[in-house]
């Protein structure tokens, strides 16, 4: 987009697997451009800018605890919102997200944002938040249905009013105004924006599947979590936040039915913004499983509140009482994070690059894994992707090399393990089906200049990375390339 001075084109290291622009992550890349011009095309430059908005999120979660608890006008609830951000700030899964590059924590972010407007009576500017978060990822779909969940009018006598409704409506206008720019900057980008893009949720992500698979499929998204299964994504172990979530919904739950709580309104208010968001993913049906961090922020906030209202039980010796249970919550959730992250210490990125920048430089053109694209100067790496369209396009293994002119193939174990195990990996790289002709090439038309063992960046699935399999990355020299 930088180079070309056009925000409507797509990525260059696809060149056969079909892409089409739209504008549904533009305001993502335009973030993401002073970040490269900072600090040059490098994996640190976008992942400060999710830890930017990862303490941005803090800083919001801080003033939402404040805004319940300053509420009640009372000086000894001044400690939770302080305990509540730290204990955010130290779950593994927030970590998770701050560091990982991608758009999920901007969207925590506008969702603080919008349960602020909402609680604030200020829908107009959730409605505001909630359309420009169309241009950072489509999840902007769960904003929408939490905020449409909250301000939907609850008891039949508001239901029958209009000025229930309001709150509502104007949300739903803003949003739908904003949303309608990025639909239309996409039609300029792509007249056939809606076909390309529904083909490409239906063929990718299964989202055209009935809504009755997709509600089955929730508690096994759920169960996926809690168990670790992931194909590509990494899911760090978040157990002790799932029970300590459930039984802080639960005791809340209680308290309310017993009609013994405080925060009774705060409480439906949070519990309304889950249903809203579970609600999208299942209307969506794209179970990913970074998107289970948009459920902690909330979850959270019933932790503390059930904390306060457990210390309003326990009447005597208050403060002590919940000084331990925050500190307690906090060492807790610290100790597991420092788990989850210790086997990733000795693993460096910079250690892979280095490794292929022994023989490789920037400007060769190489057909690659995509996780060594930072190395490579642009347009000048092509993904193994690519490849299972060749024959789509009639196009052999060698005639697309030439055609490419491709002088280096870095080929990771990976790629014989994906082959092997067919088809339970073809959503990686496609149908591995050109392996045997690539391996074919590369005994005929190539020679091995280096090879080393990377067991985190050499394998993109999750039950192998760090495991007792050592994956080796060879890199091949193309002969006779002219």
């Amino acid at each position: 987009m930088m180079e070309n001075g056009d925000l409507g084109v797509t990525e260059t290291f696809y060149d056969l697997k079909p892409r089409y622009p739209h504008a549904i992550k533009i305001l993502f890349h335009l973030l993401q451009m002073p970040m490269l011009a900072l600090f040059q095309y490098h994996i640190f430059s976008f992942r400060l800018l999710s830890l930017i908005f990862g303490c941005i999120a803090l800083i919001l979660f801080y003033f939402l605890l404040k805004a319940i608890f300053d509420k009640f006008g009372e000086e000894r609830f001044c400690e939770y919102p302080l305990a509540g951000t730290v204990f955010l700030s130290a779950d593994i899964q927030f970590i998770y997200a701050s560091h990982f590059a991608r758009q999920e924590i901007i969207l925590v972010c506008c969702i603080l944002a919008c349960i602020l407007a909402v609680i604030k009576k200020r829908s107009l500017t959730a409605g505001l938040i909630t359309g420009l978060s169309v241009g950072l990822h489509p999840n902007s779909f769960l904003i929408g249905t939490m905020c449409a969940a909250m301000l939907f009018p609850v008891g039949f006598k508001n239901m029958r009013r209009l000025k229930s409704w309001k709150p509502l409506l104007g949300y739903a206008g803003i949003t739908s105004m904003i949303a309608a720019f990025f639909v239309a900057v996409s039609l300029s980008f792509d007249r056939s924006f809606f076909r390309h893009y529904f083909e490409y949720g239906s063929s990718e992500f299964d989202v055209g599947a009935p809504v009755t698979d997709k509600v089955t499929e929730l508690p096994y998204f759920f169960l996926k979590i809690w168990y670790q299964v992931s194909g590509t994504y990494y899911v760090p172990n978040v157990r002790f936040e799932f029970v300590l979530f459930g039984l802080a919904a639960a005791f809340l739950l209680l308290l309310l039915i017993r009609g013994k709580m405080r925060y009774g309104a705060e409480f439906v208010l949070v519990g309304k913004g889950l249903v809203g968001i579970l609600t999208g993913m299942v209307l969506i049906g794209r179970y990913n499983q970074t998107s289970i961090i948009f459920l902690f922020p909330l979850f959270s906030t019933m932790v503390f509140l059930a904390v306060s209202c457990m210390t309003d039980i326990l009447r005597k010796a208050k403060k002590t009482v919940r000084n331990i249970m925050n500190i307690v919550l906090i060492m807790a959730v610290t100790s597991i994070s420092a788990v989850n992250i210790a086997p990733w210490l000795h693993f460096s990125y910079e250690d892979y690059i280095g490794e292929i920048a022994k023989t490789v430089e920037p400007e060769n053109k190489v057909l690659a894994n995509l996780n060594s694209e930072y190395y490579f100067e642009n347009g000048k790496l092509l993904d193994y992707r690519n490849l299972s369209y060749l024959a789509a396009e009639d196009l052999s293994v060698e005639e697309y090399i030439r055609k490419n002119k491709i002088e280096y193939i870095i080929l990771s174990d990976e790629m014989d393990l994906i082959y092997s195990q067919r088809p339970v990996w073809n959503m990686i790289y496609g149908n591995p089906r050109y392996m045997e002709e690539l391996r074919r090439f590369l005994d005929e038309n190539c020679m091995p200049v280096h090879e080393f063992r990377n067991n985190l960046y050499g394998i993109r699935i999750i039950p192998y990375i760090n495991s007792d399999r050592d994956f080796t990355v060879q890199i091949f020299k193309v002969k006779d390339l002219f």
